[in-house]
């Protein structure tokens, strides 16, 4: 009788243990495709998380090229960028992105591969020069089509009014 348990036991065990196993590889693969925001109080994605916001619904994209030493760029996220009128409005017409002009890790967007060039005591990620241009400054704002093609660059501190009208 001991032994019929054991084995029913070892049985239940490796049974739970494979649904548990399938269960897991699964809800693996759902959350691997996840995008969420950059943080739980924003409404701005990763430039890493672009083409997949495209795949879930084709948006213009605004890029919000920054630094963390810029002055403005920190300006802008405390004033422009908590103006909820203006926030509501551009995400109703564009998914919003920020990006890192000196972000050390390779990046991948739209096929290639972006590397970290150090240049002085920084550096840039070469991403933000095919973004912006050779002649960077911060803030920047890239306006992309549905394809993630270049449709405008706005560069420099804009109040609420003042973004709104150059993406007009």
């Amino acid at each position: 009788m001991k032994i019929t348990n054991i084995v029913s036991l070892l049985l239940f065990a490796f049974v739970g243990l494979f649904v548990f196993a399938s269960c897991y590889d699964e809800a693996k693969a759902v959350t691997t495709n996840v995008v969420t925001p950059i943080d739980e109080k924003s409404d701005w994605y990763s430039i890493q998380d672009v083409e997949s916001l495209q795949k879930k619904s084709s948006k213009k994209v605004i890029v919000d090229v920054y630094t963390d030493w810029c002055k403005w760029c920190k300006v802008m996220d405390q004033k422009t960028f908590s103006d909820q009128k203006l926030m509501e409005e551009l995400k109703k017409d564009y998914h919003l992105v920020k990006f890192n002009a000196e972000t050390k890790t390779p990046i991948q967007f739209k096929g290639k591969t972006y590397d970290f060039v150090k240049n002085g005591r920084r550096g840039y990620n070469k991403l933000a020069v095919e973004l912006v241009g050779a002649r960077m400054s911060y803030p920047s704002f890239v306006v992309l089509d549905e394809n993630l093609n270049t449709l405008k660059v706005i560069k420099g501190f804009k109040n609420s009014e003042a973004l709104k009208a150059a993406l007009n």
